[in-house]
């Protein structure tokens, strides 16, 4: 079987074509990764190129060594990923110090996303905190996220809230809260450095005035929760556009949702007043 027809592979490809759909990937934007499992990595490693050279990565991911990852390439478009799936993806293979990479399938005449020192930072922390947890790692231009980056403090505990109040049901998705990152340069080391900080907190991020960084333990879990923190967002956007809140959900009713779903809150954004100063609340 080729490696474009594994199950892992066609998911990958499904996520990324369903975010297209959704209006998340204008051009070449956004970026998609999988830490691939050992069972991964046995159902297609024969077809590895093992003679391509090894690429220096920026700064080393030694918690990564070994590892294989399925990404998208630099400048490639989502909508083209079903299409053509090995010029617009790759698997590359870590060495064993995690210090270089090389292309072991795919990306044909290509090279790695741009953002790709924020999603090896990013899987090297979510792997120290459960090897099989948060394999999926996605970004994406979420519009009506972005939008309440120019509107909403930028803030976690503020956009956490906000969010939470638009559906009863997203405290349960993300009852750890969102992070937000003010506006960094999209590939750089500082970008990554600041996401990464985020992530030892949160699944979710939200890069000002760019769009949205996610991570999930398969690629259901990675879309939901993009799709739940974009509607989310939408609904809140539509508020501030009528006018503004007359009532909502209260603290008390978040710790009556905790407490019969066991749910560990974001303490900093239950605490946050009733009434808030954001624009269009009142």
């Amino acid at each position: 079987m080729r490696i474009e027809e594994l199950s892992f592979v066609k998911a990958f490809i499904r996520l990324a074509t369903d975010g297209d759909r959704r209006g998340w990937h204008e051009r070449n934007g956004g970026n998609l990764s999988y830490r691939m499992t050992g069972a991964d990595i046995n159902a297609c490693s024969a077809q590895f190129d093992t003679a391509a050279p090894w690429i220096p990565v920026k700064t080393a991911v030694p918690l990564l060594a070994g590892d294989c990852i399925l990404l998208t390439g630099s400048g490639k478009c989502m909508r083209n990923i079903a299409a053509a799936p090995t010029d617009t993806v790759g698997i590359i293979e870590l060495n064993g110090r995690g210090d270089a990479y090389r292309i072991v399938w795919g990306l044909i005449k290509s090279r790695p996303t741009s953002e790709l020192p924020t999603h090896l930072a990013v899987a090297a922390l979510k792997k120290t905190e459960d090897a099989e947890k948060n394999r999926v790692i996605y970004h994406a231009h979420p519009a009506h996220l972005i939008a309440l980056t120019f509107i909403l403090p930028i803030d976690d505990a503020r956009f956490t809230r906000e969010l939470w109040e638009m559906d009863i049901e997203n405290p349960l998705v993300f009852p750890e809260g969102i992070g937000i990152v003010p506006w960094v340069i999209p590939g750089s080391e500082a970008a990554a450095a600041a996401t990464l900080e985020k992530m030892k907190r949160y699944r979710a991020v939200v890069w000002a005035h760019h769009g949205t960084f996610v991570c999930g333990d398969d690629f259901d879990d990675t879309f939901g929760l993009m799709d739940v923190l974009e509607k989310s967002a939408q609904i809140c956007g539509e508020i501030i556009a009528m006018g503004g809140k007359r009532q909502s959900v209260t603290a008390a009713d978040l710790n009556a949702l905790a407490d019969m779903y066991n749910l560990h809150l974001n303490e900093a954004a239950l605490v946050i007043e009733e009434r808030r100063d954001c624009p269009g609340e009142i």
